[in-house]
């Protein structure tokens, strides 16, 4: 799961998901630090590449090189 499709007020950092082949299901796994807030946690989601991209298709085969831009979760809104 992207970043950016995580659930911030649950304090979610990562997400699994288990196939179970058995009865053909995907069953997601979240993985949260226990906090007592429901705010955004800034210490939990560091800065992380943003959905936008860096260069345009026709300047990439040009040769162009750019970073990429890094934001916050909280410039997003915070996932769910």
């Amino acid at each position: 799961m992207p970043k950016h499709g995580l659930d911030v007020s649950a304090c979610e950092v990562f997400r699994f998901y288990k196939l179970v082949t058995l009865k053909g299901l995907i069953e997601p796994i979240s993985m949260i630090v226990p906090r007592r807030s429901e705010t955004y946690q800034e210490d939990i989601y560091p800065m992380t590449p943003g959905i936008e991209p860096a260069l345009t298709p026709d300047e990439w085969l040009s040769g162009m090189n750019r970073d990429k831009g890094w934001e916050g979760k909280e410039v997003r809104g915070g996932g769910q």
